[in-house]
């Protein structure tokens, strides 16, 4: 049995497909059709979706109302638009243990044997009298802030931030290796010390390096590394596309009571 198309089941005078739910609105009720699809796997990863048309058809609804649903999806980060071409399914989500004794997320992917690239966008030195924020004790004097995009496997994974006191900064860092393994190498070993987690929503920077929409869901990581006898060496900042992270931590087992 051959199979037909949106458009053909439109013209043939069969019904659409949707389903809808009593008190749900039309274009919520396109989101979540459209989400179990790509859940059921009749989207694939990076497979482009039928066009705002061939949706407007398939479901018997209007091109605005399919117009919003796929925003909503582009917000949940279930897809990426790109203008004039279509609306593609993003990779699934990887899973990240903070605490998997690692210094840092490339370190960590190694060892799953994914791939993080660093691209480094800018090596600002601030003055002393600009690096007092940062509270590098150990360090008194400059520092110098590293800006670059970390990509997993290929795709944008965080815009981020480092900053280091200039004594130690690798300045001439070059991205082919992570900041943890080249203090490492160069005699100057780091640990994890403290990592906040917030919700934020991508501005047009974050937009424009994680090839996301702006207001897209990202998860803003604060953290502090540390040298081996716990002097503040290394605070970071990352953006990350929330559609491609979820980071895990190991809690203590406590007896249920």
């Amino acid at each position: 049995m051959t199979s037909i198309s949106g458009a053909e089941r439109a013209t043939s005078g069969s019904q659409p497909r949707l389903a809808r739910r009593p008190g749900a609105a039309v274009y919520s009720e396109v989101t979540r059709d459209l989400r179990q699809r790509i859940d059921r796997g009749e989207f694939a990863a990076g497979q482009r979706l039928p066009t705002e048309m061939e949706l407007a058809r398939d479901y018997g609804v209007n091109r605005l109302t399919v117009r919003r649903a796929l925003s909503d999806l582009a917000r949940s980060g279930i897809i990426r638009t790109e203008h004039g071409v279509g609306s593609f399914v993003r990779e699934p989500v990887i899973r990240h243990r903070i605490d998997d004794g690692h210094a840092s997320l490339s370190e960590s992917m190694a060892a799953r044997g994914l791939t993080v690239l660093h691209e480094v966008i800018a090596a600002d030195t601030l003055p002393s009298g600009e690096s007092e924020p940062y509270g590098f004790a150990q360090w008194p004097g400059a520092v110098v802030r590293f800006r670059y995009r970390r990509l997993l496997e290929g795709t944008p994974w965080s815009l981020s931030e480092a900053v280091l006191p200039a004594a130690v900064a690798p300045i001439d860092w070059d991205g082919s290796a992570s900041l943890a393994a080249l203090l490492q190498d160069r005699g100057t070993p780091i640990v994890r010390a403290q990592r906040a987690f917030s919700a934020g929503a991508a501005d047009s920077d974050d937009a424009s390096w994680l090839d996301v929409e702006p207001g897209t869901p990202i998860l803003v990581v604060n953290g502090v590394n540390t040298d081996l006898a716990g002097h503040d060496i290394m605070r970071l900042c990352h953006h990350t596309r929330a559609d491609r992270a979820e980071y895990v931590v190991r809690l203590p087992g406590i007896a249920a009571t």
